[in-house]
């Protein structure tokens, strides 16, 4: 973002704020009730409705909105919160205003935890996906799935996530996707990147398909030299357990015609072989239909969502998707069961770099007979 998109930003944050103090207390009322409240937070999200757009065309990036709105929430509202709560010592404010004024302050340290905390607890899943014994190997295959790493630099977090995925001791390790999200030189991010890279070694290799922040140029240097291969509309033979694996790495957009035909012809595949697609979009699933053939599906994209409501899931997914899929995951889409990690980076750039009830993940799978 642009020196002249972040003053912006600010501006807009102040004349928020700015606004909604003004409504609460002009006029220095003995009493704030609710029709007043109603009224500035009607007016206050009515101006946010008519900026939003302006400042998207900007920034043309539609996660400004998202930046502006994130601010408004653990910026702007505490600090009227506050405002309100103090005023209180000389206006009376009514029951309902003055909860509304402790639910905006709350606003402050749950910014704190989404923007310093959560995006840096990185956890462990471990699920079991259970394979029809035809097509299972004779004992379990562990894969070590390491998605969306996805930042402009490497830094301790991204080695912990490394670390983590080998302390599994996989026989495979997958990754859909999303490894730099450029910022800076090349050939630094490049270097870093392969240096990070490097000790991913597994018995049965390690496998990689881009995603959307990718630059193809910068992931080809990041990964030469290293034990990871970029599948792009490609397959690999493996054999394990007794069992042949084919793996096949869906390598574009789910709207390009090559990765849909390439997907759906791996879909037809028919015979006793374990079948993995690696997808960075859960979408590449969801044009197929009739009997599945691909007996499961690894992918990324969605970060979970990143912002997670109880009782409600993940806020914005950019999927089509459903959202119970999009939030991360075992799930099965189509009938053909579908696994979607919630990552190890955040959004960046425009975005906020945030999570909530969401944290980064490494994952093992352990695929063993039902």
């Amino acid at each position: 973002m642009t020196p002249l998109l972040w003053s912006l930003a600010v501006l807009g944050s102040l004349i928020d704020g700015a606004l909604l103090a003004w409504l609460l207390l002009r006029d220095a009322p003995s009493r704030i009730g609710g029709a007043r409240l109603a009224l500035a937070l009607g007016l206050t999200s009515a101006a946010f409705v008519f900026k939003a757009p302006v400042m998207m065309l900007l920034a043309r990036n539609g996660f400004y909105v998202v930046r502006l709105a994130y601010v408004d929430l653990v910026v702007v509202a505490p600090a009227v919160a506050a405002l309100l709560l103090f005023a209180s010592r000389e206006r009376e404010l009514a029951r309902g205003v003055r909860l509304v004024a402790w639910l905006g302050l709350a606003g402050a340290p749950l910014g704190v935890w989404a923007t310093f905390v959560e995006p840096k607890r990185l956890v462990e899943e471990r699920v079991d996906v259970l394979l029809d014994p035809s097509v299972a190997p004779s004992e379990p295959l562990r894969i070590a799935v390491l998605a969306d790493l996805q930042s402009a630099d490497v830094d301790e977090h991204l080695r912990r996530a490394v670390r983590a995925a080998l302390a599994f001791e996989p026989h495979l390790i997958l990754m859909p996707g999303d490894l730099i999200q450029r910022r800076g030189a090349p050939e630094e991010i490049a270097r870093a990147f392969h240096e990070l890279v490097l000790p991913l070694q597994a018995p049965l290799g390690t496998y990689f398909v881009l995603g959307n922040t990718d630059h193809v140029e910068l992931v080809h240097r990041a990964l030469a030299g290293t034990p990871v291969r970029l599948l792009v509309d490609q397959t690999v033979s493996l054999q394990f357990g007794g069992r042949r694996i084919v793996i096949g790495g869906a390598g574009k957009l789910p709207s390009d015609p090559e990765t849909r035909e390439f997907v759906a012809e791996f879909d037809r595949r028919r015979g006793d072989e374990l079948r993995i697609l690696i997808s960075h979009f859960p979408d590449v699933l969801l044009p197929l239909d009739g009997k599945p053939g691909i007996h499961l599906t690894v992918a990324g994209h969605t970060h979970g969502g990143q912002i997670q409501v109880p009782f409600v899931g993940p806020l914005l997914t950019l999927s089509d998707v459903p959202r119970a899929v999009a939030g991360g995951g075992l799930h099965e889409l189509h009938g053909r069961p579908i696994y979607v990690s919630r990552g190890v980076g955040c959004e960046r750039m425009c975005a906020p770099t945030v999570r909530f009830l969401c944290p980064p993940e490494v994952s093992l799978l352990t695929l063993r007979a039902r």
